[in-house]
């Protein structure tokens, strides 16, 4: 027996919910790691001391190119100062952690006044992180155990491809750079 011809437009509308249905489900069935993998933080940031600003992307060079242009917009040019690597001898492959500030900045020689303080170094998820750590502009980096400079402290540290050889690898919650 056939149809009435009034239900055929309702059949294909029907038909056609179905297979958006379908595909729909079949594309969720693929969402979740495709959410994942956009949703997964940048692992290279910059921090820039002078501006405040936080600015990540997924290479070293791209946080660095994005902060370079961020701080253009606010007329200044910055400069790195230190980098710390989850990584030992500076491998960026972990993550890196770059700290800037104004063009013109350069660190003292003395070891006080200390320039920057960076008292908790959790909120850039980086506590107990660092495995080696890049120094730049005559600056140096003093380690702390805790957050707000707190526990035990390092001395105070040039450039070190392993901090491990000092016993601060993986320890780090906050430091101060002078």
């Amino acid at each position: 027996m056939s149809e009435p011809l009034h239900h055929a437009p309702r059949r294909r509308k029907l038909t056609s919910l179905a297979l958006a249905l379908l595909t729909a489900t079949g594309l969720l069935a693929f969402a979740p790691g495709a959410a994942q993998a956009a949703a997964a933080p940048a692992d290279h940031c910059v921090v820039n001391l002078s501006t405040g600003e936080t600015t990540c992307a997924a290479t070293q060079a791209g946080a660095l190119a994005a902060d370079a242009a961020a701080a253009e917009d606010v007329g200044i040019m910055s400069v790195t100062l230190i980098t710390l690597y989850d990584r030992t001898n500076y491998d960026p492959a972990g993550g890196t952690r770059s700290f800037v500030a104004d063009g013109s900045y350069t660190c003292s020689a003395a070891y006080s006044p200390v320039e920057f303080s960076v008292d908790y170094l959790d909120a850039a998820n980086w506590n107990n992180r660092a495995s080696s750590v890049h120094t730049y502009r005559s600056c140096d980096i003093k380690l702390w155990d805790t957050v707000t400079l707190s526990g035990a402290s390092s001395t105070w540290i040039d450039n070190l491809a392993n901090l491990d050889t000092i016993g601060w690898a993986n320890r780090a919650g906050s430091y101060q750079i002078s």
